[in-house]
């Protein structure tokens, strides 16, 4: 068994045996115990970059690295790719094209949420990606892609709109 202590070691290592999805293999070495859970959650962090570290309690870490499993396995798309795929949808209306659209921006949206619950630690991590993938939905529709807004920095602002929007709600009644 391998034991490296610090995350940006590991990368190293695996940079060296030239892996070629590290994240892939960072979590699967995870799983199987090689590392413990503070690498775990320095990883998630690096990856993620909350604005404020906080600790991740075992069940929640465990969400949150099966929801990125999931994401890593879904089709990426360039920007040039994104941006054909908005005009035909915003043509079209295509329920099927607005969901690969949506299955595109799933890593942005637990980056955002992983940024918003480093803040309101009081709120459940699953409810907030329920929440913000209900406003990438919105978003998606509201988006018009001959503006001149890039569509990233859209989403981002609607998403952190919607959250707020949807949890003021709830505390005020």
């Amino acid at each position: 068994m391998i034991k490296i202590d610090k995350t940006d070691k590991l990368y190293k290592y695996l940079l060296g045996l030239k892996v070629d999805d590290i994240d892939k293999k960072y979590i699967e070495l995870a799983s199987n115990g090689r590392y413990n859970h503070d690498d775990i959650v320095a990883y998630i962090s690096a990856r993620f970059r909350p604005s404020v570290n906080y600790d991740f309690d075992e069940k929640e870490l465990e969400k949150i690295l099966d929801y990125y499993v999931d994401i890593k396995k879904l089709k990426h798309v360039n920007k040039k790719q994104l941006s054909e795929m908005l005009k035909n949808y915003f043509t079209s209306h295509d329920l099927t094209l607005r969901n690969e659209i949506l299955n595109t921006q799933l890593k942005d949206v637990l980056h955002l949420c992983l940024n918003y619950k480093s803040f309101h630690e009081d709120i459940d991590l699953q409810d907030l990606v329920q929440i913000a993938n209900l406003g990438l939905m919105k978003a998606i529709d509201k988006y018009d892609p001959n503006s001149r807004i890039d569509f990233k920095e859209f989403v981002i602002y609607y998403i952190g709109e919607y959250i707020k929007e949807e949890f003021e709600e709830k505390k005020n009644g």
